[in-house]
């Protein structure tokens, strides 16, 4: 078998536009996709019964790297797209910084707005429990449930975790806080 070889030149629709198969490591820069990105994909299919490779377009042989079958990709990867383009991605404009003058979680408990995690996480007892924050949000399969319940999500497009701080405190002390 031959492999295609991705031009530097190629634009991402003119490489979505190519026919044959192409090894993801050659292409994932170009789509601005990761290989964890397939691998969760993978994963969730799994559970459904889905083969990604017939649905999907992409696979893995064992012992092997990702391979794509373009024809089918393209047609995944543009709606992955606009999955990933969910109204919770947020302006940064609009994400705030944790003022120099808060020095414990109660003063940031009466903080309005929205929050990088990272932020948030520097103080006792969110920085304790952040892992199980993440992994929490990571569970959610859609981002904008988990904004609403949680108060928190993860935007794909910005690769951070943000935080609402009308509602991230009510989940947090009633799901996460009393189960450590």
């Amino acid at each position: 078998m031959v492999w295609p070889e991705v031009e530097d030149s190629w634009t991402e629709e003119e490489l979505l536009c190519r026919k044959g198969m192409f090894k993801f490591s050659k292409i994932k820069e170009k789509l601005n996709l990761t290989t964890a990105d397939l691998t969760k994909i993978s994963r969730d299919a799994l559970k459904q019964n889905i083969n990604t490779y017939e649905t999907y377009g992409f696979g893995k042989p064992k012992g092997s790297q990702y391979i794509v079958r373009m024809s089918l990709f393209r047609e995944f990867y543009s709606e992955f797209n606009q999955r990933k383009d969910l109204p919770t991605n947020i302006d940064l404009d609009q994400v705030q910084t944790v003022p120099k003058n808060i020095k414990n979680a109660n003063l940031l408990l009466e903080l309005r707005g929205y929050y990088y995690l990272k932020d948030i996480c520097s103080f006792s007892p969110f920085r304790e429990s952040e892992e199980n924050i993440r992994n929490t949000i990571r569970a959610h399969e859609d981002q904008e449930q988990a904004k609403a319940t949680l108060g928190c999500w993860y935007d794909a497009g910005k690769r951070e975790f943000f935080v609402d701080m009308e509602l991230f405190p009510n989940w947090f002390f009633s799901s996460v806080w009393v189960r450590n």
